[in-house]
């Protein structure tokens, strides 16, 4: 409670109140674009209010698109048309989801709640509670839930009856955090979950047990805000390498088996990683856009004209790279130059969540909860 009022007070102190100066930087302007893409817009759909701090990415599965509202609705829609095939009230403020598995949609609240879904339709399976808010996407593998909570616990929960199996909880956490935390991946029985101390962990699915913890940033400064190092971003697992990054802290790979650092670059982000076979993408605490090789961590390219506009973490489709930005817009440049090829502005609603990539669809999400899904062509 004291990290929250604390944050929630700094928060405060920096955005300034009554007569005082803004001193936040204004987003970049546009620069003027002659499109050489044609988007396509396929269909478009509403789930619900949202909030532009909570993490309800949408999720897809067999042929259907799932999302989270706010306001404690959740959705399924068919990905061809975007015809809503059922909805589900779940009468709670719901804050991290969906995670999509073993027959399920799950789903948390701001009051701890964990529920369960049918996948096909939508009837509640069950319902448990953790000890804190779930911030993040739960994640389903081997008949095994895995549900992050804002007080830096990790939870592993039976799938089919909601009990929970085993706890795994940081001895530390930090006084002041980011609002928002990673969520965890899985890859068969390994979990993979960065903290907000900066450290990424591997642990065994079915038990919890630890494997091996990294460090990949270390708190400088002499005030809690310049020693805040949050792993906020989802960690990314392409070819048994993780690729991390934090807030004021390194972007990383790990060999997944030994923990081993392969490279590391000083560069700091909050929104995210995106990732194809040739370059790690990722978007800064300025909202410039990189490329990084993937083997090596060099820099390829880097696009510096849309800073402080926002951006969400990048998404490759085919030959391009997408971003949504706080004034709606979808920017989409070239994968191996990062050139402006199409801009589309999908309302004046901040985008704060990465697109989905589904095949050759491209399906973004803003925080008033409007969906669309477009196709270059």
């Amino acid at each position: 409670m004291y990290k929250q009022i604390l944050l929630f007070t700094i928060m405060i102190w920096l955005s300034g109140c009554g007569s005082q100066k803004d001193n936040t930087e204004p987003p970049a302007p546009l620069v003027k674009l002659i499109p050489t893409l044609t988007l396509k817009q396929l269909w478009r759909a509403d789930a619900g209010s949202n909030k532009p701090h909570l993490k309800l990415a949408p999720a897809f599965h067999h042929g259907q698109l799932f999302t989270a509202s706010s306001d404690g609705i959740v959705h399924s829609y068919d990905v061809n048309d975007g015809k809503q095939i059922w909805k589900q009230e779940t009468k709670v403020p719901l804050s991290g989801g969906p995670g999509v598995g073993d027959g399920l949609v799950v789903v948390g609240s701001q009051k701890g709640d964990v529920i369960a879904l049918s996948e096909t339709d939508g009837i509640e399976q069950w319902r448990v509670t953790v000890t804190s808010e779930v911030l993040a996407k739960p994640r389903i593998s081997e008949d095994v839930i895995v549900v992050r909570t804002v007080d830096g616990k990790l939870f592993g929960l039976d799938s089919q009856t909601g009990k929970r199996l085993w706890v795994y909880e940081r001895i530390r956490i930090p006084l002041l955090s980011l609002r928002g935390i990673s969520s965890p991946i899985v890859k068969n029985d390994m979990i993979i979950a960065g903290f907000d101390n900066g450290k990424i962990a591997l642990l065994e699915l079915h038990t919890g047990k630890v494997l091996w913890e990294v460090s990949i940033a270390v708190p400088h400064g002499r005030t809690q805000l310049e020693r805040m190092i949050d792993i906020d971003a989802d960690p990314i697992l392409v070819d048994d390498i993780i690729y991390v990054t934090s807030y004021q802290g390194h972007t990383v790979a790990i060999d997944l088996i030994q923990g081993k650092l392969l490279w590391e670059r000083k560069l700091s982000s909050y929104a995210g990683l995106g990732v194809d076979f040739d370059y790690l993408y990722l978007s800064d605490t300025k909202s410039h856009i990189w490329a990084l090789n993937r083997d090596s961590g060099t820099d390829w390219w880097k696009q510096d004209k849309l800073q402080a506009r926002n951006v969400t973490a990048p998404v490759n489709i085919g030959d391009y790279v997408v971003v949504g930005d706080m004034e709606g817009y979808l920017h989409w440049m070239r994968r191996d130059n990062g050139q402006f090829v199409a801009r589309y502005r999908m309302g004046d609603t901040s985008i704060t969540l990465p697109p989905l990539v589904i095949d050759d669809i491209l399906v973004a999400y803003n925080s008033r909860g409007e969906i669309i899904a477009l196709r270059p062509e």
